[in-house]
């Protein structure tokens, strides 16, 4: 090699400089665009985790809700038995039978006291 050039090694491969000439050096940006590279890799991986855990939280919300909507359905069901069970021993009919087992009799005209 002739005595005006220097050989420098730099972590893009051998780049033969002279010493009466001002280069620049391709690979100066290097590092920026790894450490931009690393950057960009690291914010897809949040955004897919976080999308992940969305979706699993979305899942999650919507058993709950079947839950919830199956619980309604019963005591929806339940309601209007006790509904119809109220009615069937609140009935007219069968409140004057039972008066009558038990051996009741209509009020005395003098037993009734009439409220203001």
């Amino acid at each position: 090699m002739p005595a005006n050039l220097s050989l420098r090694l730099s972590a893009a491969g051998q780049v033969f400089v002279s010493r009466n000439r001002k280069v620049s050096y391709p690979w100066r940006w290097g590092g920026a665009v790894v450490a931009g590279l690393v950057l960009g890799a690291m914010a897809v991986l949040f955004t897919c985790l976080f999308l992940a855990w969305a979706d699993l939280q979305d899942i999650t919300q919507s058993y709950q809700i079947s839950r919830a909507q199956e619980s309604q359905k019963q005591l929806l069901d339940l309601n209007s038995k006790l509904r119809i069970e109220l009615s069937n021993l609140t009935a007219i009919s069968r409140l004057e039978k039972l008066a009558d087992q038990l051996g009741m009799e209509a009020p005395k005209p003098s037993q009734v006291v009439k409220l203001p």
